[in-house]
């Protein structure tokens, strides 16, 4: 791939990446009877416990997030380019629960950053199999 397209493409991630940031703040501001009316919201219309819905929420959120920060390090010179990834992932998953404290009716958990820390590997290990299921078809291609 040529440099330009890597630069677009990093700018693209880093771009996705931020503004899914701000998607998570928003939501770790609302009010604990905000937050609560939604995860019952969709409790009700999955059928699901809302304990289910709400953690899902941050496996889901943390496995977007990883996925985007991945792709924003991938073809950068580190030998483990994931490992940032994952390492910012979980530091925001930190702060995220630090602004909870200030959200009324929410509290942080240490148990939530760490179901963050799993949905963030799980979005870095799909940009993995992503990117490599990419570079095997694309060296077959040259190959032929």
């Amino acid at each position: 791939m040529q440099n330009k397209e890597i630069r677009k493409r990093r700018r693209i991630f880093l771009a996705l990446s931020l503004l899914w940031m701000v998607v998570i703040f928003y939501f770790s501001g609302q009010s604990g009877a905000d937050s609560g009316a939604a995860s019952g919201f969709f409790a009700e219309i999955s059928g699901l416990p809302e304990w289910i819905i709400r953690k899902g929420a941050h496996v889901v959120e943390y496995a977007v997030l990883g996925f985007f920060l991945k792709g924003f390090f991938n073809n950068m010179p580190l030998k483990k380019p994931y490992l940032p990834a994952w390492g910012i992932s979980v530091l925001y998953a930190a702060a995220d629960e630090v602004h909870q404290m200030f959200s009324e009716g929410r509290t942080p958990a240490v148990g939530d950053v760490c179901i963050d820390a799993a949905g963030a590997a799980l979005g870095v290990g799909i940009m993995c199999l992503a990117a490599a299921v990419r570079y095997k078809s694309t060296s077959k291609e040259r190959r032929n």
